[in-house]
């Protein structure tokens, strides 16, 4: 079964390649969505897969690039299924 999830990471993940490193492995890993950076530090997912992929990658999240220190995931399930054309997008420059 498909679902969605908006996924906001808080830590270290700005200016070390985190979102490169969730990108890769969104590809990998079938799952579908976007990254980006906020304002606050933190990075904002929104990803859909299925639901056995879905948990992989967000257990995937925890590990990070090898620079940055996850303090909290906060996964929150959308109620309206998103559509993002089959891949995954980092919003904004991609070198971080």
């Amino acid at each position: 079964m498909r679902k969605c999830v908006k996924i906001k990471v808080v830590g270290k993940v700005q200016g070390v390649f985190y979102r490169k490193f969730v990108s890769e492995h969104a590809i990998k890993m079938g799952i579908e969505g976007t990254i980006q950076n906020v304002d606050d530090g933190s990075v904002l997912i929104f990803a859909c897969g299925l639901a056995d992929q879905l948990d992989d990658f967000i257990d995937m999240l925890y590990e990070g690039s090898s620079k940055s220190k996850i303090q909290d995931v906060l996964v929150e399930p959308l109620v309206q299924e998103k559509y993002f054309r089959g891949v995954f997008r980092t919003i904004g420059t991609s070198d971080t």
